[in-house]
């Protein structure tokens, strides 16, 4: 079942986003009447196809991909050439269709080709001139006129007027940069469904949720509670909380106020706190429980699980000290609190944390994440948390506006992110990339938590796929908006021939990073 629910997800997420894309361009090209020979959604053979117009819209059977192939793209190439031999039909005494396999589809006059202009980029007319029955003829062509292949399989010709180098560098702009645009304009549309389903948080401290098997529950704080105060910090509106929470990170007991059918009581609560950057928490589902020295784990995640063959932290482990490895540095640890200090100071790098396990002492190294890696995915180093959420009220003009600030809070970690991978940090690699795979398995995970987070990753995805698209590299939408600013500046078109090559040499290798990042992303998913 979770297979159906990951394939399903994937192909509606990567669909509609690269249906968008490509929609982009085509709107554009249309607009600027450049002929667009095909509209395909996805990649490798044809699973569906229809002509409407001069287009042909298809389904291909690979989802990871699309595109609008435009006439002037490349360089324009006519599919016959002289001493061929096709077949001609006309309307009006004009050359309508040529037909490149004369012996198997019926045609009104044969051709031997002696001379031919297709393209006319000199505006002298399009023509077509050979012998036949040994007169020597030249027709003129109609400008929509087709190649023919076999009586089922058309293609129309693509005159220079119809050609993307044709047109204005204003128009060849819009089209190219209509795709990354759709991608942003359906996350914006996405992030605010999300927005209008899940409400504005109110300021008021009451308590909408209790999620399960935290502490909030555990300790026995309910919903519609309103909370008054923190241990000294007084409480008049929900942003008050986190800061609340965060000073008494580690601590015991702490007196939570709360007004309850018009009674104020106190409830000693022990926050649940989170140090991503070790993957360690003082949490387990039970009431929290501290070593009278070192810090106690409860539970574990990330970097510090280890494998099956090799665990690295285990449950009820309890930490004396830090030694940062790098610089042979140790740092006692009397309590959960000097673990936190220690994660909140720490650079990120190597530790070996010396613990107690069964009432033996060993040692225990693993790589801590950076701040500046966490950052970039929007995780803090640390957490402290009740396990409560409040009450929410539909806003219109916050729907709209978070619209726009969750697009540039994704963009804002895809930059970090490209930030850290050319060099900005030493623990992320191009092997942390995720590919089509990566992507499979990520969306299926969101898929299982509910439409709403599905539409809220599809939003984050298409903002990741829309940013890598502008990025200035040859092949991608972005180096060709490079090529057209290099041809603004110059005045002069790009010798075509030279653009061909960079992009072509660059989308080989960016096929081999994609194979790159596919293994990678495979070995993970075993692991």
């Amino acid at each position: 079942m979770d297979m159906i629910i990951n394939i399903l997800a994937f192909v509606f997420s990567l669909g509609i986003i690269i249906a968008l894309h490509e929609l982009g361009h085509f709107i554009f090209a249309k607009r600027a009447n450049i002929l667009c020979h095909e509209y395909a959604i996805g990649m490798g053979p044809v699973v569906y196809q229809k002509k409407k117009g001069e287009t042909q819209y298809s389904l291909r059977a690979i989802p990871i991909g699309g595109f609008v192939s435009m006439a002037g793209e490349q360089i324009e190439q006519a599919l016959i050439k002289k001493e061929q031999h096709v077949g001609l039909n006309f309307i009006d005494g004009k050359v309508s269709e040529i037909i490149l396999n004369p012996t198997h589809v019926k045609h009104e006059q044969s051709l031997f080709i002696t001379a031919y202009d297709l393209y006319d980029q000199a505006d002298d007319g399009l023509f077509i001139s050979g012998v036949s029955n040994q007169i020597e003829h030249r027709f003129e062509v109609l400008s929509d006129a087709s190649y023919v292949f076999t009586e089922k399989k058309k293609m129309q010709i693509a005159p220079y007027n119809r050609s993307f180098e044709s047109k204005t560098l204003w128009q060849r702009f819009l089209t190219i940069f209509a795709g990354p645009a759709m991608n942003f304009i359906l996350a914006f549309f996405l992030f605010f469904v999300v927005a209008a389903f899940q409400g504005k948080p109110l300021e008021r401290p009451m308590i909408n949720e209790i999620v399960e098997n935290n502490p909030a529950q555990i300790y026995g704080i309910q919903e519609n509670d309103v909370i008054k105060s923190i241990g000294s910090f007084e409480i008049a509106s929900w942003s008050q909380i986190g800061g609340a929470l965060m000073h008494y990170a580690g601590s015991k007991d702490v007196p939570v106020k709360v007004l309850r059918d018009g009674n104020e009581l106190v409830i000693n609560v022990t926050p649940r706190v989170d140090i991503n950057s070790m993957g360690l928490s003082n949490f387990d589902g039970n009431e929290i429980e501290y070593a009278p020295v070192g810090a106690r784990v409860a539970s574990v995640y990330g970097k510090a699980v280890g494998t099956d063959d090799k665990p690295l932290m285990m449950l009820g482990d309890v930490i004396i000290s830090a030694k940062v490895v790098k610089t042979g540095v140790s740092h006692v640890i009397l309590s959960f609190s000097d673990l936190i200090d220690f994660a909140n100071q720490f650079e990120g790098g190597k530790v070996t944390f010396t613990v107690f396990r069964d009432e033996t002492s060993l040692e225990v190294t693993y790589e801590i994440w950076e701040p500046g890696v966490l950052d970039s995915q929007d995780i803090p180093v640390y957490q402290s948390v009740l396990g409560i959420s409040p009450d929410t009220g539909f806003n219109l003009g916050y729907t709209f506006t978070e619209g726009f600030r969750q697009i540039g809070r994704s963009a804002m970690q895809v930059v970090k992110v490209l930030g850290l991978l050319f060099g900005g940090s030493d623990q992320i690699g191009l092997n942390d990339m995720s590919g089509p795979v990566g992507i499979f398995n990520i969306v299926g995970s969101y898929a299982r938590e509910g439409l709403i987070v599905l539409l809220w990753f599809i939003g984050f995805l298409s903002v990741n796929i829309g940013i890598m698209n502008l990025l200035p590299i040859p092949a991608l939408d972005g180096g060709r908006l490079v090529f057209l600013g290099i041809e603004a500046v110059i005045r002069r078109p790009i010798n075509k021939k030279v653009e061909n090559t960079v992009n072509n040499v660059m989308f080989i290798l960016l096929l081999v990073l994609f194979v790159y990042i596919t293994f990678f992303d495979i070995g993970r998913i075993f692991a």
